[in-house]
């Protein structure tokens, strides 16, 4: 027997047309044609940051586990046509293919790029590695304690492309940008503030007014353990198909709330 046929043996009895893990947020698959990621990172606001495929364009090489990969498909060595797999007809002539590894040894994953848009799009979001936000409130000393009844100002603190977006990443003839679009900020007591924007900074001198954008005011002393939860969507497209992911990431954070003692002398 051949090293090619016992190849496609072992590989038959594991890969063959059948559905694989779901793709961990590390090493999702590229476009085997160069081996590359195109990933492309925009900040809000900033007209100089590379579009996908001008100069500048951060590109990582990446070649994940075939296990790790969220798309349906036939794995074989490298090299191994379609036409070497039996898969020459109608049927499959729209198969792509991606370069993955199986014990540390590269191989080739073939699959129909349409019917697995949707898995790819997936893959390439897990890629991004989007970030939990970093939280930002009044008082902005650290340690130091709110109080009853002065407005608490809530933001994400240094919003950037992981944390806010939004960032864009293609491959396999796939594009996704994903962005955040809202923040629910649970303060610890039963109530939620949901805001459609990541909120204002306090700045010094801004005095103890409520937040224009986005803040609570807390009603009793306590000890509060407050979370950020920040909605993205991820819209991507490929393949004449597209469609929206939904994702929410959450950060904590303790405040401490005291009461403002006032003392009168008689």
């Amino acid at each position: 027997m051949t090293r090619f046929m016992a190849w496609l043996i072992v590989l038959g009895l594991t890969f063959t047309l059948g559905p694989l893990s779901v793709a961990r947020a590390e090493d999702p698959g590229c476009d085997d044609k160069v081996d590359v990621c195109e990933i492309v990172i925009v900040e809000p606001g900033d007209p100089s940051d590379p579009k996908p495929g001008e100069p500048g364009t951060p590109r990582k090489k990446v070649v994940p586990d075939c296990a790790d990969i969220a798309a349906d498909g036939v794995v074989a060595p490298l090299g191994v046509t379609l036409s070497d797999l039996g898969l020459d007809d109608s049927d499959h002539s729209g198969w792509v293919r991606m370069t993955c590894l199986i014990a540390g040894e590269e191989m080739w994953l073939w699959f129909d790029p349409a019917e697995n848009a949707e898995s790819i799009a997936r893959t390439l979001l897990a890629r991004l590695q989007l970030q939990p936000p970093k939280v930002g409130w009044t008082p902005t000393t650290t340690g130091a304690m709110g109080y009853v009844g002065v407005p608490t100002w809530l933001w994400v603190a240094e919003p950037g492309r992981l944390t806010w977006g939004p960032a864009t990443i293609s491959a396999a003839g796939v594009s996704l940008t994903a962005r955040a679009e809202s923040v629910t900020w649970s303060m610890g007591n039963g109530d939620e503030v949901r805001c459609a924007n990541k909120g204002t900074p306090w700045r010094k001198g801004m005095g103890a007014e409520p937040s224009p954008t986005c803040g609570y005011l807390y009603e009793r002393q306590g000890t509060y353990r407050v979370t950020a939860t920040v909605h993205w969507v991820a819209r991507w497209s490929g393949y004449g198909r597209s469609g929206a992911i939904p994702l929410s990431l959450s950060q904590e954070r303790t405040l401490e709330v005291g009461e403002i003692q006032v003392i009168v002398n008689r």
